[in-house]
C-alpha cells in the first residue's frame, strides 16, 4: 500500500472509529484466554437481539472480530472472551492491554444467531467460540434449555471454564493437535436423534470442525434449519 493510500485509509478510519474503554482485565492460566470487560459510551446495547461482532483495530489497517458479551444496557458495559493461544496480531493486541486503555472498534453488527424460543439449545465450539455461547445464553434468558460441549486445548482452561461457567451446562473436551475432537464427536454420534425436533445446534470456532460437525449432525437425521453455524478461525 503506497504513503497516499495509507494516508487516505488512515482519515477514513479517524472519522469512523469510535471508542471503548477497558475497564478490567483477568487472565485465566495460562494467560493465554482473556475477559475483557469495556465500558461503550455511544452504543445503546438495549436494542440487542442477536449475538453480535465487535470489529476492533489490533494493529495498523488490521481489525479482528469479537463477541460481546454479558453485556449491561444501563451501564453500556460487556465483557470479550478472547482466545489468544494462536500467534498473530489479535493475540499480541489483547496481551498488550491494560486497564484504562482505549479500544478503538469500527462498529457492532449481527452474526445473526439468535435463540429460538421453546427449543433446546445445543452449543458445540471451542475456546473462541465461549463468548458466542454466553452471548446466546444471555439473549435466551434464565429460563432457556441448553446443553451441548466445547473443546479447549489447556486442561487448565477447561477446569476453569466449568468452574467459572457451571450454569452453561456444557460439557469441556480435549482438543486434538488438528484442532478437532474425537471426545466431541462421539458425544455428538451419542445423540438421541429420537427426540431431534426438539434441539437447535449453534456450531462455532474452527472451520473445519464445524463443517465437519455439521456433516455428522445432518448424518444423524438433523435437518439444516436446526443447524446454524459460525467460523471464527480456519
Amino acid at each position: 500500500m503506497n504513503k497516499l493510500t495509507h494516508a487516505t485509509v488512515g482519515l477514513l478510519e479517524r472519522r469512523w472509529l469510535k471508542t471503548a474503554r477497558v475497564l478490567a482485565i483477568r487472565t485465566w492460566e495460562p494467560a493465554t484466554f482473556l475477559e475483557i470487560d469495556l465500558h461503550l459510551p455511544d452504543c445503546d446495547m438495549s436494542k440487542w437481539q442477536q449475538t453480535l461482532h465487535m470489529k476492533c483495530k489490533v494493529g495498523a489497517l488490521a481489525y479482528r472480530d469479537y463477541t460481546p458479551s454479558g453485556w449491561d444496557a444501563e451501564t453500556r458495559t460487556c465483557t470479550l472472551l478472547i482466545d489468544a493461544s494462536h500467534e498473530g496480531q489479535g493475540s499480541r493486541w489483547v496481551k498488550g492491554l491494560k486497564e484504562g486503555d482505549p479500544v478503538y472498534y469500527l462498529g457492532i453488527a449481527s452474526s445473526h444467531h439468535q435463540p429460538v424460543p421453546g427449543k433446546r439449545l445445543v452449543f458445540l465450539g471451542d475456546e473462541t467460540a465461549i463468548g458466542h455461547f454466553l452471548s446466546l445464553q444471555q439473549l435466551a434468558g434464565k429460563q432457556a434449555r441448553i446443553e451441548g460441549a466445547v473443546t479447549i486445548a489447556q486442561k487448565h482452561h477447561q477446569d476453569e471454564f466449568c468452574r467459572y461457567f457451571s450454569e452453561l451446562g456444557l460439557k469441556a473436551f480435549d482438543k486434538d493437535g488438528s484442532g478437532h475432537s474425537r471426545a466431541m464427536e462421539d458425544w455428538v454420534s451419542g445423540l438421541d436423534a429420537g427426540d431431534g425436533a426438539d434441539r437447535v445446534f449453534f456450531v462455532a470456532g474452527y472451520i473445519p470442525a464445524v463443517m465437519r460437525l455439521r456433516k455428522l449432525l445432518k448424518e444423524k437425521g438433523y435437518s439444516g434449519r436446526q443447524i446454524r453455524c459460525q467460523g471464527f478461525w480456519n
